[in-house]
C-alpha cells in the first residue's frame, strides 16, 4: 500500500483532476510521479475482464406497497401510496420461479416494502414454501428482511431466529437525529417506538442483523449519531447518504468538506474501537484487499436486471426495488418474465465498461461504478455516475483505506 504525506495527496488529487504528470516542474515529485507511472503503480491501463453471462440468482420481495410510517426522504414514496399488499400465493409463485430457474445452489431472497411487517403472513409463506421445495432442486434460500422494526414482534423475531433471516434495521441515530425525517403515518416522531424492539435484535443476536442508517444535509453531522447509537449497544452499523432532490434533504458541492470530516472522525473512533478491543462493525470500514470480491464480480456491478430482481405486489418484475413504478422499466411480470435477451442489455449497463466516465476512476473497482437507480433519478440516465455520490464515495474509500492501513500495521 502506498502511504501519502499532505503534499503528495494534493498533487495525487490534481492529477486525478486531469493535470498533465508530464507537465510538472523537474524536481523531486516530478520524479517520484514519474517513476510510479512507469512502474504501472498509478495512471496503468486496466483490462476489465469481460462480462459474464449471467442470470437471476437473487431477488428482492416486495412484499408491501404500504407503510406504517412517513419518512420524508422515503425513494419509494410514489409505490407506498397504493397501500397493496403481495399475496403469499404471488410470494409462494415469485420463489417457485427463482428456485427453478436460478443457476448455481445459493439463491439469495430479501424481504421488501413499503414496511414488509405489514404482510407478515406472506413473508412466513414464501419462507415456509421455499425451505422444502428448494430441497426438491438442491438448493439453499437465504433470507433476510428490511424493516423499521414499528411493528417487529416477539413471535416475528422467533421466526426470524429459527429461519435464519437476517435484519436490515432502519435507525438515523440519536432521538432528535432520528426523529427529523423518520415519523410515524401521522407526524409524531418514531425513535420511541422502534428503538425498544431494535434493542431487542441487539441483545438476541450476535450476527445476522445491522442497523442502517440514512443521514441527509439536515443530519449531516451523522459521525455522531453513529457513535452515540454504538455508545447504546448496537454494534452493527452502516450509514449511507441520502438520494434525494428535495431542498433541505438534499446535497451540494459545499457540503463535502463537512461530508470529509465527518467520515475522517468516524474512522479515528472506529480504529481506536478495534484497538482497544471494543466489539464494533460499520459497514463501510470492513475493508478486506486481499479476500474481498473477485476482479470480474467488482467489475460486474450490482447485478440489478441480471442478477438480481424485485418482484411488486402486482406481480411485475423491476430491475431492483428502487425502480418500482418507474413504467419504462418494468422487465416482465410472473407470468410473463424476463428473457436471458434483457439479462445480457442489463449484464452490459452494470458492467464498469458500459457506464461512462466509471473506467477511467481509482475507485471503480471498489465501487463497481455505484447505482444505476441513483444515477437514473440524478442525472437522467443509468449510465451516467450521480456526481455527488461519486464523490461522497471517493471520501469514504479514503477513510476506510487509511483504517485498514492503521490496523493492518
Amino acid at each position: 500500500m502506498l502511504l501519502l504525506d499532505s503534499e503528495a495527496h494534493d498533487l495525487f488529487t490534481k492529477i486525478e483532476e486531469g493535470l498533465d504528470p508530464f507537465s510538472l516542474p523537474p524536481g523531486e515529485a516530478r520524479e517520484m510521479v514519474l517513476g510510479l507511472i512507469s512502474e504501472g503503480i498509478i495512471l496503468s491501463k486496466v483490462d476489465y475482464p469481460r462480462p459474464q453471462k449471467l442470470s437471476p440468482k437473487s431477488l428482492c420481495l416486495i412484499v408491501s406497497h404500504a407503510c406504517n410510517m412517513a419518512c420524508t426522504y422515503c425513494s419509494l414514496s410514489k409505490a407506498t401510496v397504493e397501500g397493496k399488499l403481495m399475496s403469499p400465493e404471488t410470494a409462494i409463485r415469485a420463489m417457485k420461479w427463482l428456485i427453478d430457474n436460478a443457476p448455481g445452489i445459493k439463491v439469495d431472497v430479501d424481504f421488501f416494502g413499503g414496511e414488509p411487517t405489514l404482510a407478515w403472513n406472506t413473508v412466513k409463506a414464501a419462507v415456509d414454501f421455499s425451505k422444502e421445495y428448494s430441497k426438491t432442486k438442491n438448493k439453499t434460500v437465504r433470507f433476510s428482511m428490511s424493516t423499521n422494526a414499528l411493528g417487529l414482534t416477539d413471535e416475528m423475531l422467533d421466526y426470524c431466529d429459527e429461519n435464519y433471516i437476517s435484519l436490515i434495521l432502519s435507525l438515523d441515530g440519536p432521538k432528535a437525529e432520528n426523529d427529523r425525517c423518520r415519523v410515524l403515518k401521522d407526524g409524531r416522531p418514531s425513535f420511541d417506538a422502534v428503538l425498544p424492539n431494535i434493542m431487542k435484535v441487539a441483545q438476541r443476536r450476535q450476527r445476522g442483523w445491522y442497523v442502517r442508517g440514512t443521514y441527509s444535509k439536515g443530519t449531516i453531522n451523522f459521525s455522531d449519531s453513529v457513535i452515540a447509537l454504538h455508545k447504546m449497544g448496537i454494534n452493527n452499523l452502516a450509514f449511507e447518504p441520502v438520494v434525494s432532490n428535495v431542498s433541505g434533504v438534499a446535497f451540494s458541492k459545499e457540503d463535502i468538506p463537512v461530508i470529509r470530516e465527518e467520515y475522517e472522525k468516524l474512522a479515528r473512533y472506529y480504529v481506536e474501537c478495534k484497538k482497544t478491543g471494543v466489539p464494533i462493525k460499520f459497514y463501510h470500514f470492513e475493508m478486506d484487499l486481499e479476500n474481498g470480491p473477485c476482479a470480474r464480480k467488482s467489475a460486474g456491478g450490482c447485478g440489478a436486471g441480471a442478477e438480481y430482481l424485485a418482484v411488486s405486489p402486482d406481480e411485475k418484475i423491476w430491475p431492483c426495488h428502487q425502480f418500482d413504478t418507474e413504467k419504462d422499466f418494468c422487465l416482465g411480470t410472473l407470468g410473463d418474465p424476463p428473457t436471458q435477451t434483457v439479462y445480457d442489455k442489463y449484464t452490459i449497463k452494470n458492467h464498469l465498461t458500459g457506464k461512462r466516465e466509471c473506467p477511467d476512476c481509482w475507485a471503480s473497482y471498489f465501487c463497481s461504478g455505484g447505482c444505476i437507480a441513483s444515477n437514473k433519478l440524478q442525472e437522467g440516465d443509468i449510465l451516467l455516475p450521480y456526481k455527488m455520490g461519486c464523490l461522497i464515495q471517493k471520501i469514504r474509500l479514503e477513510a476506510a483505506l487509511w483504517v485498514y492501513s492503521e490496523l493492518r500495521e
